[in-house]
């Protein structure tokens, strides 16, 4: 066993320790093979009104832009499924992500950790965390690095634990050979995810995000399409169907990150709230998570196109 690898599988006995559900090592080379289906993706309009996807697109494919002398990407898979209270037809639903404190600042804490363990216990190194915070491919790094495979809804799924995981990288000015190979896709002939998904979004040649809710409810800033209107399943701030309907997810690990727990009032959250709308409330309520990207007025708006279809609502109450 070489002392490359012997490094690798220390670095990734510490990151479970920490509380990460895997951990993978992929040399960080350019995705030079990458570019062009990407480049081809944003040439039919898929990125939305998405446009930070439009920028940065050689940072994007070249980790050497992130890190000077980028060497090394591992990649880290954490947990956030935690049992939630069975969801009640006509009550406002929140994506299952977005109910605990907000992912970025704890994961971005545990990979400093992580980083400033390698620089103190293996030796000095320079490197940067990200987390869903810099133009990085995320999920096709953790399958590069062996975490898991990239399915046809888009999500990164971990073999025998599923799609419930957040990603984060750090990437550092160090080669190091942990062996790994990219995962193999699972997926098999399985579409319960494109028959499931309500808008339609999954297609045989991918995901299209201007049809996905989540992107509706979250990236999409202006009015949304009424041809929408009536597949909202009674989501205000993202979407699981895709994710709970999938196989792998069937008997899914609660996760170890007590910090990600959701905040069962956000499971618990009926119309009233809405038709009664109060910022104040709102602060107390999503301070602190995902869902205060959205603010009071995207989440307004998405309830609204929600109640919209329902004639029992008196909707001059709306907002």
């Amino acid at each position: 066993m070489s002392e490359s690898f012997k490094i690798a599988r220390s670095i990734e006995r510490k990151a479970l320790e920490l509380g990460f559900s895997a951990c993978g090592i992929a040399y960080a080379e350019p995705l030079t093979d990458r570019e062009p289906a990407y480049r081809e993706w944003l040439a039919g309009g898929r990125a939305g009104e998405m446009g930070y996807l439009t920028r940065n697109i050689d940072v994007r494919h070249n980790p050497a832009k992130l890190v000077v002398g980028a060497k090394t990407i591992i990649s880290l898979a954490a947990s956030y499924y935690f049992p939630l209270p069975a969801h009640h037809e006509g009550h406002p639903r929140i994506s299952r992500y977005a109910m605990g404190n907000d992912y970025h600042l704890v994961l971005k804490s545990m990979g400093h950790e992580l980083l400033a363990w390698i620089q103190r216990e293996i030796g000095p190194a320079n490197g940067r965390v990200f987390t869903d915070s810099a133009p990085l491919l995320e999920r096709e790094w953790a399958r590069r690095a062996g975490i898991g495979w990239i399915g046809k809804n888009g999500c990164l799924i971990l073999p025998h634990q599923g799609s419930w995981f957040f990603l984060t990288e750090i990437i550092i000015d160090w080669e190091i050979s942990s062996e790994t190979v990219p995962a193999v896709n699972r997926c098999g002939n399985c579409h319960q995810c494109m028959d499931a998904c309500p808008t339609q979004a999954i297609g045989v040649d991918g995901v299209d995000p201007r049809k996905c809710i989540s992107y509706l409810t979250i990236e999409h800033r202006s009015e949304i399409p009424e041809e929408f209107r009536g597949c909202w399943h009674d989501w205000v701030f993202g979407c699981d169907v895709c994710q709970d309907v999938c196989p792998w997810n069937s008997k899914p690990a609660t996760s170890a990150i007590n910090e990600l727990q959701p905040r069962l009032k956000l499971a618990e959250i009926d119309r009233s709230f809405f038709l009664h709308p109060d910022r104040d409330k709102f602060v107390e309520l999503f301070g602190g998570t995902p869902v205060e990207r959205a603010g009071w007025k995207g989440i307004s708006r998405n309830f609204n196109f929600l109640i919209q279809e329902n004639s029992d609502l008196d909707h001059n109450q709306l907002i």
